[in-house]
């Protein structure tokens, strides 16, 4: 009875001294981890301020947006890995399962606020010639520079009277005119916007004719945006059959899921099918953005 009692101490002991290790070996992991973690928080608070800027979003701050982003990763991960446990796909399924849950939660959301770049950007280029219109004929009618940018203020749509209102607050405060389209130009981040600032900054250094220089810059733009548009009429068939490969692998899936079900049951039940599939799905993601990337043309 003593041994017993003194075996069971001793389990006991080593039970105890295994967890101090383990609770010891965590608190290591955390403070070694503290300082890359707080960087790549910083990191990622430092390109969401500069997203949500361009877009003017100021009701978000920059680190609810990061803890989105971070908390949205750690609930798909776990979401999916309770999945790949209910489906018994073993260990190394579940950690597949948790990664791409992961990688998922912490993508949307940084996909989200490129599609919403892209779309203002888009809007940008489009309101471009017409700003540049009203601001010649404002210069013509005997206003300033500063004068004529109110009236893109006033009398257009946004996102352009956003940023020209934005330029307009600037100088109010006491900025130069130059170094307020030299901010705008960072801040839009369009070769269109870079090459007007350009242009009025060395028409005003120079002491040249703005209201024709900026009527020359607009039908340059004007054949640019011609040629861009016709280059993405004749890249679409491309474009489309780019899409389609993209698709067909999900395509076959379900038409072997169609057919005979346990052809595509073994690859989410097996460990090594997930791992499979994991394969080609990043197989997949890299071949279908190669083909974006070769159809895709800047002018």
């Amino acid at each position: 009875m003593t041994e017993l009692l003194l075996a069971q101490q001793d389990v006991w002991t080593y039970r105890a001294g295994a967890t101090a290790l383990a609770m010891v070996a965590a608190f290591c992991a955390v403070i070694s981890l503290r300082l890359p973690f707080t960087a790549l928080i910083r990191k990622q608070e430092d390109d969401f301020h500069g997203a949500l800027v361009e877009l003017f979003l100021f009701d978000v701050t920059p680190r609810q947006l990061t803890y989105v982003m971070f908390g949205g990763a750690l609930v798909a991960g776990i979401i999916l890995s309770l999945l790949a446990v209910q489906a018994q796909a073993g260990t190394l399924g579940i950690l597949i399962a948790f990664l791409a849950g992961a990688g998922l939660g912490y993508w949307v959301p940084r996909l989200v606020i490129f599609l919403l770049q892209r779309r203002r950007r888009d809007k940008l280029n489009e309101q471009l010639i017409d700003g540049l219109v009203t601001l010649a004929n404002g210069m013509r009618a005997g206003l300033n520079l500063v004068q004529s940018m109110k009236l893109i203020e006033d009398n257009t749509q946004p996102p352009i009277s956003q940023e020209f209102g934005l330029m307009l607050r600037e100088f109010e405060h006491g900025t130069s005119v130059d170094e307020v389209m030299r901010r705008a130009s960072v801040r839009i981040k369009l070769h269109h916007y870079r090459l007007l600032f350009a242009a009025m900054e060395t028409a005003r250094m120079r002491g040249g004719n703005l209201p024709e220089t900026l009527d020359r810059l607009s039908e340059s733009l004007r054949e640019i945006m011609r040629l861009e548009e016709k280059i993405k009429a004749l890249t679409a068939q491309n474009k489309m059959s780019a899409y389609i490969m993209g698709a067909m692998p999900l395509a076959i899936v379900g038409i072997y899921y169609m057919i005979e079900k346990s052809w595509v049951e073994i690859l989410l039940n097996d460990q090594w099918g997930l791992l499979l599939l994991a394969v080609a799905i990043v197989l997949w993601a890299g071949g279908f953005l190669w083909i974006r990337k070769i159809v895709s043309f800047e002018i």
